[in-house]
């Protein structure tokens, strides 16, 4: 009997210089990322997006309880500047302005790793988190029995609100590569997401424009199979969005456990550890129910206050 042996490399932007993490610097007000050009000769990267999105439901599956969420919901849940730059920091750019690659030519090891040097705009980061949290959000919703024709209306208007400069993203990597990109937002898909996000909650049966939504948005990132490393980095090299949309259009066809936190205060996404989960942590948990309780009892306990002390004044005049 022959022991095969299954190699999965991983599929990431960089690794890091050294330490866990890639290096973030500020040049006026973008990010610039570096790293080293991917190996993968280093198991379990902390910065390979998708073997931690792979590892995730393997550790739930076992009955562990990891703490932690999985890439795309941490993407999703990065609602503040310091959030963003902590999932670049960790995963790389999601879409480059630019991007070099920087060979030491004085290395004494003619096989050493170059250098990726990428810059990452914020507010081009800002806006593909929030698509990407209204595309999550819209996905759940369809694999939900009772779609919710208005939330999944203003899930749209997001998404539509923030997808315009996709076009012109396209027209840069374009003119940096010397050739196309594998994904693309066609004027024809751009046209009809705007149009179906513009329409009334109930012009469609059910569900319907939210699927053709979320289809048109993963359309854009066609799956490709590649011969060999380089070029199957190459097709991150400016941005690693066509990895997160190949997550989601996973999360599209076969849904596994996520759900948003049932605190409306926090309202984040968060992968299901167990069954019956509602929240996303414990202290969510714990406020929520305490909210509550206040909501409900509160009210009593300040008229029973209330009446104390007026009989309290009461006896003090008599």
């Amino acid at each position: 009997m022959k022991n095969v042996e299954h190699i999965a490399p991983g599929f990431q932007w960089a690794e890091p210089l050294r330490g866990q993490y890639l290096n973030i610097e500020f040049v006026g007000s973008d990010l610039q990322i570096t790293g080293l050009s991917p190996t993968y000769k280093a198991q379990e990267s902390p910065c390979d997006l998708i073997h931690q999105v792979k590892i995730n439901p393997e550790q739930i599956a076992k009955g562990q309880k990891t703490g932690t969420q999985s890439p795309e919901v941490c993407f999703a849940n990065a609602d503040t500047d310091r959030k963003l730059i902590d999932f670049v920091r960790r995963f790389g750019p999601v879409v480059a302005q630019e991007c070099s690659i920087l060979i030491d030519k004085e290395a004494d090891e003619p096989y050493l790793p170059s250098r990726l040097i990428a810059h990452q705009n914020m507010q081009e980061l800002r806006n593909e988190q929030a698509i990407y949290r209204a595309a999550l959000g819209l996905v759940m919703q369809l694999g939900q029995q009772d779609y919710d024709s208005l939330s999944g209306q203003q899930l749209m208007k997001t998404i539509a609100a923030n997808i315009k400069d996709w076009p012109r993203q396209w027209e840069r990597e374009k003119s940096l590569r010397g050739f196309e990109p594998a994904w693309k937002l066609t004027a024809e898909s751009l046209e009809r997401i705007e149009s179906l996000s513009l329409l009334p909650p109930d012009a469609l049966p059910d569900e319907l424009s939210g699927r053709i939504v979320t289809c048109e948005l993963l359309n854009a990132f066609r799956s490709i199979v590649f011969p060999n490393p380089l070029e199957m980095h190459s097709s991150i090299k400016f941005g690693i969005r066509p990895l997160l949309y190949s997550i989601l259009r996973r999360q599209f066809i076969y849904p596994r456990g996520f759900a948003i936190c049932a605190n409306t205060e926090c309202r984040n996404f968060f992968n299901i550890e167990r069954s019956g989960q509602n929240f996303c942590s414990t202290e969510c948990s714990l406020r929520h129910r305490q909210r509550i309780y206040w909501q409900e009892q509160g009210k009593k306990l300040r008229n029973k206050r209330a009446a104390k002390r007026r009989k309290t004044r009461k006896k003090s005049i008599s």
